[in-house]
């Protein structure tokens, strides 16, 4: 089942979103530095976290007998793409239209009114969905000036436990990122909303212009 939230709709715009970790990562990002000069980021954007991929059309049917539903004028879908984009963008599809929400044809497209619908997928948030995760998208907008070093090095380290020990990373793009995490100091045993906290991230990338832009195409500014 889907994951209850005790929140009730309170802003006029909302995204939905994949787990805990996607939900944190992306208030973080919209009451960022990088955004402050566009109040209507922080002010009039709710962030609500759906739980797992297959509790969306669960959720979606929830949602739309919530109390001010209403009054939403946007409601934006994001989750991982992970190992197959396009099964991905189906599964969206299929909720959306399961509940008999407008359906756009892509990702990065809004449809419909009262509420506009749109969607996007991790890592890039564009126009074509490709393979991928929330935390290669985080991997991609690390703020240390030392992280592409660092990558490197754990790319290496990886491959040698692949290559002398056997081991099998089934989940590198995780492995990856928190191994990252453990070893700079400041980000030692945190989750991703966390670390979003803790400034691990450039809010600045050009990765995250997607994003930015869709954001942008709904809200009144």
């Amino acid at each position: 089942m889907p994951r209850k939230t005790n929140k009730k709709i309170e802003k006029n715009h909302l995204i939905i979103c994949e787990g805990r970790d996607e939900q944190e990562f992306l208030i973080s990002y919209l009451n960022s530095p990088a955004l402050a000069n566009i109040p209507a980021f922080s002010e009039d954007i709710q962030v609500i976290d759906f739980g797992g991929n297959s509790d969306l059309s669960a959720y979606l049917q929830l949602l739309r007998n919530a109390e001010n539903f209403e009054k939403v004028k946007s409601l934006l879908i994001i989750r991982d793409a992970e190992g197959n984009a396009e099964r991905a963008v189906c599964e969206v599809k299929r909720a959306l239209q399961q509940n008999n929400f407008s359906v756009p044809y892509t990702p990065h497209l809004w449809e419909g009114q009262f509420p506009k619908i749109g969607y996007l997928f991790f890592p890039t948030c564009d126009i074509v969905a490709k393979e991928g995760t929330l935390e290669d998208m985080c991997l991609s907008i690390l703020s240390g000036t030392s992280a592409p070093c660092l990558i490197k090095e754990i790319d290496l380290f990886l491959a040698q436990l692949k290559s002398n020990c056997q081991i099998s990373i089934t989940r590198p793009f995780k492995t990856k990122l928190h191994t990252y995490f453990s070893i700079c100091n400041e980000y030692v045993s945190l989750k991703i909303g966390e670390a979003a906290k803790a400034g691990a991230f450039d809010w600045n990338s050009v990765c995250l212009e997607p994003l930015k832009n869709f954001l942008l195409e709904v809200l009144e500014v």
